[in-house]
């Protein structure tokens, strides 16, 4: 498989399992409030099982490397985010809803690893990763599409259609290798120190304060809006986050890893409390654009910055902890959204101020620092 093929099918593979199979309950979730009765706060459960399933399967795969490669595993798990969008629609009930879920974040994990794998170190990574922002894209378009003319049961099957044609691309993608990344001078990784504790903490910090907004985003939107309105603000998530992955891997020629992510960071607090403290589309358009345009490259820089500060076995330390960060932001901020989201949204964002500062203290820290650039 050459290069293109490679790219374009982890582009698939991502476009499944993060923006459809994923993600595309944030777009569809005001549809669904609005025509089963269901408060925030039980949405808000069911997006939790769903950000657990991620965790578990993530944190499965970390134990057991082998299983990342392995594309019986991988099929059946395409297959199984296709089976979980359609299990949404048998009922209205918030115990099935979250087993469903728990089940689509199991296999999203698991595809998302597997196209990591296969195009790690290769010139395909970058395309692959605008996988996760079409996918996203996609979603959006749907819902805007369709979400006036017909139910949330009837969007729940054509994302499963969806996810299956990006699926039947990505079905034959071959896995990567073990993947085992060595300092370019042989030297032996550096002792993170408190550099290695710092962006730990930061990561953490990301994935509950980030969530809140991939969570709630188009619910908060669609509040007092138009209808088109909040969909059209995910399909604006989606078309950021399908370039930045360039955007971010092209300004790390000039700045360091450590530098970008406290600026990425900042940024995606600008995107958190906008929507509190402005109203009107122009102000939700700035703040989808800020959100899709960081959260990948937050995710690809603090994993650079693990690695180089030598946290040990730095992409599973990482992503477990930016796990449990996925599952305790909707839990912090259901008991905040009685009377709407303008309190969840400034929570996040003090969030992620805490973990921009701890960001740049991983900076200011970290050992052996690349001084051209910093």
């Amino acid at each position: 498989m050459n290069t293109r093929q490679l790219g374009f099918g982890a582009l698939a593979g991502l476009a499944a399992a993060m923006g459809l199979g994923r993600f595309v309950y944030t777009p569809i979730l005001p549809l669904m409030q609005e025509q089963t009765g269901m408060s925030p706060g039980s949405t808000a459960i069911v997006a939790t099982f769903n950000y657990l399933g991620y965790f578990l399967g993530a944190f499965a795969l970390a134990i057991w490397p082998r299983l990342a490669r392995s594309t019986a595993l991988l099929r059946a798990s395409l297959l199984a985010l296709v089976a979980s969008e359609v299990a949404m629609v048998l009922s209205v009930n918030v115990p099935l809803w979250s087993a469903v879920r728990l089940i689509a974040g199991l296999a999203s994990a698991v595809v998302f690893v597997y196209c990591a794998g296969a195009v790690a170190g290769t010139a395909a990574a970058g395309v692959a990763f605008c996988g996760v922002g079409v996918g996203i894209a996609a979603s959006g378009l749907l819902v805007v599409g369709l979400g006036e003319v017909v139910g949330w049961r009837a969007l729940w099957w054509v994302s499963a259609l969806a996810t299956a044609v990006f699926g039947v691309f990505a079905w034959r993608l071959p896995p990567g290798g073990p993947g085992t990344v060595a300092r370019p001078d042989g030297a032996a990784p550096p002792r993170p120190g408190i550099a290695g504790w710092a962006i730990g903490i930061s990561y953490f910090l990301e994935g509950l304060g980030y969530i809140v907004l991939g969570t709630f985003l188009v619910a908060a939107v669609a509040v007092g809006g138009r209808p088109w309105e909040g969909p059209a603000a995910w399909v604006t998530v989606g078309l950021a986050a399908a370039v930045s992955p360039l955007i971010w891997a092209r300004l790390r020629r000039y700045r360091s890893a450590e530098t970008l992510l406290v600026i990425a960071l900042l940024l995606q607090v600008v995107s958190a409390v906008l929507p509190a403290l402005v109203r009107g589309p122009v102000s939700a358009a700035v703040s989808a654009v800020l959100f899709g345009g960081t959260f990948i490259g937050a995710v690809m820089l603090s994993m650079e910055v693990g690695a180089r500060i030598g946290v040990p076995r730095s992409a599973a330390v990482l992503t477990t902890g930016y796990g449990i960060g996925q599952i305790l932001g909707p839990l912090v901020v259901a008991p905040m959204l009685g009377d709407g989201y303008d309190a969840a949204f400034l929570t996040a964002g003090g969030v992620l101020v805490a973990a921009a500062v701890l960001a740049a203290v991983a900076r200011w820290t970290a050992p052996d620092r690349v001084a051209v650039g910093s």
